[in-house]
C-alpha cells in the first residue's frame, strides 16, 4: 500500500514539473494563391480575418514559403514583404506603384515605407496602422522555394496584431515580376510553458516522500 503511495506522489511530482506538449499548425493560402504571378506594377496586401489561436498556446513559429518563385528576367530586382497590423480590403487587394508601365522596372521602392503614394484614397493601408518590416530579396530567373521564417521580434509582432482584432495582413511591393507557383503562410502554436513549482513546495514534496520512505522502513525493521 505504502509502495502504490510513493509511486503515486513520485508522479504527482512529475506532473507539477512538466506539461506534456501539444502543438498546431495554422496554414493560410491567399487567393489567387500565386497573388498574380506578383506583378511589378503592383502593390499587394493579403488581409487574413477571423484568426483564433488554439486555447492555452502560444506562437511559437511563423513563416512565408514561396514556391518556384523566379524572376522574369536578369535585371536587378527586389521583393519587399511587410507584415501589418490590418488592410483596407477583405482578401487580396493591389494598388498601381508603376503607371507608366515601364519595362524593365528601374525604380526599386518599398512603397510600404515610401509615402508617396499613401496619401492618396486607394492607397490598401489606412494612416497610423501598424507596420512590421519582415525581410527583402532578389531572386534569378531560376525558380526556387524561398522560405522566410520569423524573428522573435516578428512574432511579438503578430500576436499583437492578432490579439487586435483576430486578423493581420501581409504586405508584398515587387520591384520586378516575380513568377511564382504559390504562397503559403503558417503559424506555429503550442502550449504554454507549465509553472515550474516553487523551491518551497518541491522541498515540501520531497520532504513527504522521504518520510513516507523512513516510516515503511521502520515498520519493515519492527517486523523482522
Amino acid at each position: 500500500m505504502k509502495r502504490k503511495l510513493l509511486l503515486s506522489l513520485a508522479a504527482l511530482f512529475v506532473l507539477c514539473a512538466s506539461q506534456a506538449a501539444k502543438a498546431d499548425t495554422l496554414t493560410f493560402a491567399p487567393t489567387p494563391v500565386d497573388l498574380n504571378d506578383l506583378d511589378h506594377h503592383m502593390v499587394y496586401t493579403w488581409k487574413v480575418s477571423n484568426v483564433a489561436l488554439p486555447q492555452g498556446q502560444q506562437i511559437t513559429g511563423a513563416r512565408i514559403t514561396i514556391k518556384n518563385i523566379a524572376n522574369w528576367d536578369t535585371n536587378p530586382n527586389r521583393l519587399f514583404i511587410h507584415l501589418l497590423d490590418n488592410a483596407k480590403n477583405a482578401g487580396v487587394a493591389s494598388f498601381v506603384d508603376d503607371p507608366t508601365n515601364s519595362s524593365p522596372v528601374t525604380d526599386i521602392t518599398d512603397d510600404f515605407v515610401n509615402p508617396r503614394y499613401h496619401n492618396q484614397s486607394n492607397w490598401l493601408v489606412a494612416s497610423g496602422t501598424a507596420d512590421t518590416f519582415l525581410t527583402s530579396q532578389s531572386f534569378t530567373m531560376t525558380p526556387t522555394n524561398f522560405v522566410y521564417n520569423f524573428t522573435t521580434a516578428q512574432l511579438n509582432a503578430l500576436f499583437a496584431y492578432i490579439s487586435n482584432g483576430g486578423n493581420f495582413a501581409l504586405g508584398f511591393d515587387p520591384d520586378c515580376h516575380f513568377f511564382n507557383d504559390g504562397i503559403k503562410f503558417e503559424i506555429f502554436t503550442a502550449n504554454s510553458p507549465a509553472p515550474v513549482p516553487e523551491p518551497a513546495t518541491l522541498a515540501l514534496l520531497g520532504t513527504g516522500l522521504a518520510g513516507l520512505y523512513a516510516r515503511k522502513r521502520r515498520k519493515a525493521n519492527r517486523a523482522a
